[in-house]
């Protein structure tokens, strides 16, 4: 028996077995049995934190327990970066607000990932994008 669990090998391998699998993507138009489970976006002015993680696993926990009663669970998963938060932080490290949401975006993704969070990244929306405000500014305006 192995005196340490190599967690950070095995945890590679199964998400990478995920990812190949499609194991977290659903196609509405193929779903018989559809759930929508949508976590709250978090704003991208950092990385995630112990706080996040308990929003997140906790959406999480109840996709996966849907989708194992034969749910077609959709988890999309996106980035409120159209805000003070986000813009507030990158102008106290003075970087371009643009860069330093795109760069926190990344960071973000791979953590969750790395947290192995059932979300289907192809439907993954960006509030600053334009294919995405357009759409909130024809609600509005």
């Amino acid at each position: 028996m192995k005196a340490e669990y190599p967690f950070g090998e095995i945890e590679a391998k199964w998400q990478a077995v995920w990812e190949q699998a499609g194991a977290f993507e659903t196609d509405l138009a193929e779903a018989k049995n559809p759930y929508y489970c949508l976590m709250m976006f978090p704003y991208p002015s950092g990385k995630l934190h112990v706080g996040h993680g308990r929003n997140y696993i906790i959406g999480d926990a109840v996709a996966r327990y849907k989708k194992m009663q034969g749910f077609d669970v959709l988890t999309p998963m996106g980035w409120d970066a159209f805000g003070l938060p986000a813009e507030n932080a990158a102008i106290k490290t003075g970087t371009p607000p643009a860069a330093y949401t795109r760069a926190n975006i990344a960071a973000m993704k791979e953590q969750l990932r790395a947290w192995g969070c059932m979300y289907d990244w192809e439907k993954e929306v960006t509030s600053c994008e334009p294919d995405y405000y357009r759409w909130t500014q024809w609600l509005f305006l």
